[in-house]
C-alpha cells in the first residue's frame, strides 16, 4: 500500500526475485485495501505508515476482523513512532534488499509456527470489544458502566459472553487474549 509506482515496482521486483512464494498487488490507499479484503485474502500488507495516520481506530478495527493479517511498515525516515505499535515490523527505504528479505521472513515464519490457541470464531461484539478493552486496563464493572453508559447488570452479562466465547475466566488470560487478537497492544496497555 503506496503511492508511489517506483517503491511498489521495486519492492515487486524484490519479492518477484526472492525465493518467497508470493503474489503482489498494489493498492494506493487504506481504503482501497478494506475494500480488497472482502474478496482476496491477505497475509501481509507492506505499507507506507502515513495511510495510518489518524486512522488507529480503523487499523485497529482491521486488526480484529483479520488476526492473522500481518502489516510491514515502509521507514521512509520521517516515520512517526506512535504508528510503530500498529505494526509487527518494519524496513527502511534504506535497507539492503537482503535486509527486507529478512524482515519479510522472519513474519512469514512467525505466521507459519503460530499455533494459534485462541478460536478464530469468538465473534465478540463491538460493545464486548469496548467491555475487554476497559477490563485488560484495569477497569472495574462501576467504572466500565460508568464510561461506556450502561448498567453493572449489562458489563457483568458482556462479561460472561465473553468468558463463554473465548473459553477465558481470568484477566491474565484476558489480556494474552487480548494482545494476541491485537485488540489492544501492550504499549497501550495502561498498568
Amino acid at each position: 500500500m503506496e503511492s508511489s509506482q517506483i517503491i511498489c515496482e521495486g519492492l515487486r521486483h524484490i519479492l518477484y526475485q526472492s525465493e518467497l512464494d508470493c503474489f503482489v498487488t498494489r493498492i494506493e490507499t487504506l481504503d482501497d485495501f478494506l475494500e480488497m479484503l472482502n474478496s482476496h485474502p491477505v497475509d501481509i500488507l507492506i505499507a507506507n505508515p502515513m495511510q495510518f495516520v489518524n486512522r488507529e481506530k480503523d487499523i485497529k478495527k482491521l486488526r480484529r476482523s483479520h488476526p492473522h493479517l500481518a502489516i510491514i511498515g515502509i521507514d521512509f525516515g520521517v516515520m512517526k513512532k506512535k504508528l510503530f505499535h500498529l505494526m509487527d515490523a518494519y524496513f527502511s527505504i534504506y535497507d539492503s534488499v537482503q535486509q527486507i528479505l529478512e524482515e519479510i521472513e522472519k513474519i512469514e515464519e512467525r505466521a507459519l509456527s503460530d499455533n494459534n490457541i485462541f478460536p478464530d470464531d469468538d465473534n465478540l461484539t463491538d460493545r464486548e470489544i469496548d467491555v475487554l478493552i476497559k477490563l485488560v486496563n484495569g477497569n472495574s464493572n462501576k467504572e466500565i458502566a460508568d464510561t461506556l453508559n450502561i448498567s453493572i447488570h449489562t458489563v457483568t452479562t458482556h462479561r460472561k459472553n465473553i468468558a463463554v466465547k473465548t473459553g477465558i475466566k481470568s484477566l491474565s488470560g484476558l489480556t494474552i487474549y487480548a494482545i494476541s487478537k491485537k485488540i489492544v497492544s501492550i504499549e497501550d496497555l495502561k498498568f
